[in-house]
């Protein structure tokens, strides 16, 4: 298939650094290639593929301080958006995937592009990495549904916030089994715990340096700061580093992450919201680093409680949990995340969603065919049934005289024309008298249309 791939312009893809979305975005792609399909990748400059690149925007909007939600990245996205479904007009693509996270001028942009292509069934594919449960997103999804774009969700929890969007399928993500190369097995008698993603409330990093402080182990805390949190960071969180076995590192690359995580006794994950997906769990799947995690969001669905980590609702089950890890075996915990995280079944499950897409899209567009066909001869029978009314009219009009002769007068003088025209012998059967009805003069358009 000819697949384009629209990603977020937030970061590149992939990442340098910390960005689980254009990760996912860039093994999807690569995937893809690798499946024999033909990918258009539309991402930040600076972005790398096996596949087709078209570069959008002038840089990351990370590096020029952009929100999503500004009129600049409006304009950019938008500007991305006309790029990928001109193409798919033009028949460069069979279908469009678009990664960016749902705003309220979407609904607007997406209809205008496919009504300025010339098709109310332009194959897409949405993927939001992001929460969509939110009331006002909540609508800009449902209005997205209503204009046939089909919604891939990460999560059976994310899916079901909005159950009544235009659902194709879930699909967990996925990162290549040889991510981070051959690691060594570690032994549980590690000494530190591990936090790995951003410093926001809601990723729990307050729950996470209380666990490790009452478990009486060190806290290495990999994670980036935006801008937007400067002030949780400084304001909540730095003061409880203070007289605490912390160990701060920052942000760390994919080379970093396998020592990191192969490494930890546990990742602490106690999460504050309805988290879509959480990469970082099967990252430390990956390197089989057990997970400690609150149940919310996608948890419940990610870890197997008792095999790959715990599942837990506060900080008190937590400590409990990091007593019983050390018997969880690590080989094992890897072995599962072979067996359900792989970036090739996320791709093969995108690749069956995509082909299942362009053959709605294709019978869709026949059904608009054939009724558009059906209209034309309904329109035609129409014309002629107007057309021989009119000659009837044309016939009988000289013998009217309007407030004279009545219509029935009219009648029974066409009658006597006709009876006239034919003087029966002895063996002629008697002539009937025809019905004449001017209100069923009109051809039959059913029938019309079978011709």
């Amino acid at each position: 298939m000819r697949i384009a791939i629209v990603a977020p312009l937030y970061e590149t893809v992939p990442p340098l650094q910390y960005g689980g979305t254009e990760r996912v975005v860039y093994w999807l792609v690569e995937g893809l290639v690798r499946f024999g399909h033909d990918v258009t990748l539309y991402a930040a400059p600076g972005s790398r593929t096996s596949g087709q690149l078209i570069e959008c925007g002038s840089e990351p909007f990370r590096e020029r301080g952009l929100g999503d939600n500004s009129k600049e990245a409006e304009k950019e996205y938008v500007e991305q958006l006309t790029s990928a479904f001109g193409k798919w007009s033009g028949g460069d693509f069979d279908v469009v995937h678009v990664h960016h996270t749902v705003n309220e001028w979407h609904p607007t942009a997406v209809q205008r592009l496919i009504v300025s292509n010339g098709s109310g069934r332009v194959p897409v594919v949405w993927t939001d990495h992001n929460e969509i449960g939110k009331v006002h997103k909540a609508a800009h999804i449902s209005a997205l549904s209503n204009l046939g774009v089909g919604f891939v969700a990460l999560s059976d929890s994310q899916r079901s916030t909005v159950p009544d969007a235009n659902w194709l399928a879930t699909i967990h993500h996925g990162l290549p089994a040889n991510q981070y190369g051959l690691l060594e097995t570690k032994s549980s008698s590690s000494l530190y715990l591990a936090f790995l993603g951003r410093i926001a409330p809601e990723k729990g990093i307050g729950p996470a340096l209380r666990i490790a402080k009452a478990a009486g182990m060190k806290l290495k805390v990999a994670a980036k700061i935006d801008s937007e949190h400067e002030e949780f960071w400084e304001g909540e969180v730095k003061p409880l580093l203070e007289g605490r076995d912390v160990d701060f590192i920052g942000q760390i690359s994919d080379q970093q992450k396998g020592p990191f995580l192969n490494g930890a006794y546990a990742l602490l994950f106690p999460i504050c919201w309805k988290e879509p997906f959480g990469l970082v769990m099967i990252e430390a799947m990956a390197c089989g680093c057990p997970v400690i995690a609150y149940s919310a969001g996608s948890v419940p669905e990610v870890i197997e409680d008792g095999v790959t980590g715990f599942i837990v609702e506060t900080e008190e089950e937590a400590v409990e949990a990091l007593k019983k890890t050390k018997a969880l075996d690590r080989s094992r915990i890897i072995k599962r995340f072979e067996e359900r995280f792989t970036s090739k079944k996320m791709v093969s499950k995108y690749a069956d969603v995509y082909q299942g897409i362009v053959e709605w899209a294709k019978k869709e567009y026949a059904k608009e065919k054939q009724a558009k066909k059906k209209d034309k001869q309904k329109n035609k029978s129409e014309v002629e049934g107007s057309a021989q009314r009119d000659a009837i009219l044309q016939r009988i009009s000289p013998m009217i005289q309007t407030d004279i002769l009545p219509v029935a007068q009219v009648l029974s003088s066409l009658v006597v024309q006709q009876q006239s025209q034919h003087i029966p012998t002895p063996r002629d059967p008697p002539l009937a008298t025809p019905q004449v009805n001017l209100l069923t003069t009109a051809p039959d358009h059913a029938s019309l249309e079978t011709e």
